[in-house]
């Protein structure tokens, strides 16, 4: 109830500031036009008078800058007492109004929520556990807008420390939700614990989003298959991957590390990315051949997905459709400059 009356507060208090400063402003225009005319026999400048009101108003007590006579005299008395007071007027009013500002706002809330507004095309992660936490580093290190939801006061903590855009809220519901977004985003990554929360967050969010890219975390290997029946587009297991990981890093540590390497978002050595051949695309119904990628651009295309389907190593004659996905190997330069080539295409990661 104190946070709708401390903003109303707020609107009260922000005539009250301009009245100040525009008092101040007056005192100090007036005097500095007064001085001005009294010191124009004796070569007193602009400056000098503006000088003089502002050390009568603020009491610094420096002496006269030029000589005054009796009437001076009294128009100095004048602009101390109206200066002083308007100057001390304004102060009380500035710091009462930053204080409501920080009791209506305490944690800059309604500032993030603007700044979430105006997303578009971003990930929501919900959850800021150990594997939400990691993704939200690899999300925050390729630079991909992304706001985090998780109700526990630790993890609302966690985002304020880190600089994280966030919604304290439960995210198998609707509003929640919504307050982060999710008609304007482009992905969702559920990382929750718990399977059953995992499965009505993607529920949720396929309903609100049917075009919505969501990957879901699964406790249990069985769940991965539920997951997917329940909207989401991927559903992976940690544990199976980190036991995959090890057992790699045994059997082939040096392709894993190539990998790591390459997958690394923001990695200027090398980078694996996919890039949409969208239908106004330049390269549209040209060959590999024609366009000479690795020539053009540096980069090395890996693969083309073709409905879903990978075309390894493609040769020079196969002719680019509408809804191709190349994957792309090269620095971040030779990425961009492929990304520049196709034209007119997706960005570059968008699922």
């Amino acid at each position: 109830m104190w946070k709708p009356l401390a903003r109303r507060e707020t609107r009260y208090l922000r005539p009250r500031v301009l009245l100040s400063l525009s008092l101040v402003t007056g005192v100090v225009g007036a005097g500095t036009v007064g001085y001005a005319w009294l010191w124009r026999g004796i070569g007193g400048t602009w400056l000098d008078a503006l000088f003089m009101t502002i050390i009568t108003i603020t009491t610094v007590g420096y002496g006269e800058v030029r000589p005054l006579d009796g009437t001076g005299r009294i128009f100095t008395m004048f602009v101390a007492v109206i200066g002083v007071g308007s100057l001390f007027y304004a102060l009380g009013v500035l710091m009462e109004y930053l204080v409501t500002v920080r009791l209506a706002d305490p944690g800059g809330r309604r500032r993030m929520e603007k700044q979430i507004a105006k997303l578009s095309g971003h990930v929501i992660l919900a959850g800021l556990g150990r594997v939400g936490g990691q993704a939200a580093l690899e999300l925050k290190e390729a630079g991909v807008p992304f706001v985090v939801m998780d109700p526990s006061p630790a993890a609302s903590r966690r985002t304020e420390e880190r600089g994280y855009l966030w919604v304290q809220g439960d995210a198998t519901e609707d509003e929640v939700l919504e307050s982060a977004g999710v008609r304007r985003a482009r992905g969702l990554i559920a990382t929750t614990a718990n399977d059953a929360t995992n499965m009505y967050i993607v529920l949720s969010a396929r309903v609100l989003n049917p075009t919505l890219y969501i990957v879901s975390r699964a406790v249990d290997d069985t769940s991965v298959a539920k997951l997917i029946r329940a909207g989401a587009n991927r559903a992976i297991s940690p544990y199976a991957i980190g036991g995959h990981r090890l057992a790699h890093l045994i059997l082939s540590p040096t392709v894993v590390d190539f990998f790591e390497t390459a997958l690394r978002k923001g990695n200027e050595a090398l980078n694996i990315e996919d890039l949409a051949v969208s239908a106004d695309s330049r390269i549209l119904g040209r060959t590999l051949g024609d366009i000479d990628i690795r020539q053009a651009t540096g980069a090395t295309v890996l693969a083309i997905l073709r409905e879903g389907t990978p075309l390894v190593n493609p040769g020079s004659d196969l002719v680019l459709a509408s809804g191709d996905r190349l994957l792309a190997l090269g620095t971040s330069d030779q990425l961009e400059r492929l990304e520049k080539l196709i034209g007119n295409g997706a960005p570059r990661g968008r699922p």
